[in-house]
């Protein structure tokens, strides 16, 4: 019983490890510029911005002053 329960002390540790290991770091990943914010100045404009990029990732942030 006692080796059986080291056994799965070491299964268990070992799953812990596998799922926190860090990823490797990929040197062939080139970075890229962060996109430039945009101040619009109309719904029309936020329209026609949002449907240029389609297929990727959008944020839109509606910041207030008050």
């Amino acid at each position: 019983m006692n080796n059986r329960l080291r056994r799965l002390a070491v299964l268990a540790v070992l799953g812990v490890a596998t799922i926190w290991a860090p990823t490797p770091v990929r040197l062939d990943v080139v970075a890229t510029a962060a996109p430039k914010l945009e101040d619009l100045r109309s719904v029309d404009e936020l329209k026609t911005l949002f449907t240029e990029d389609t297929g990727k990732v959008r944020l839109v942030l509606l910041v207030s002053p008050t």
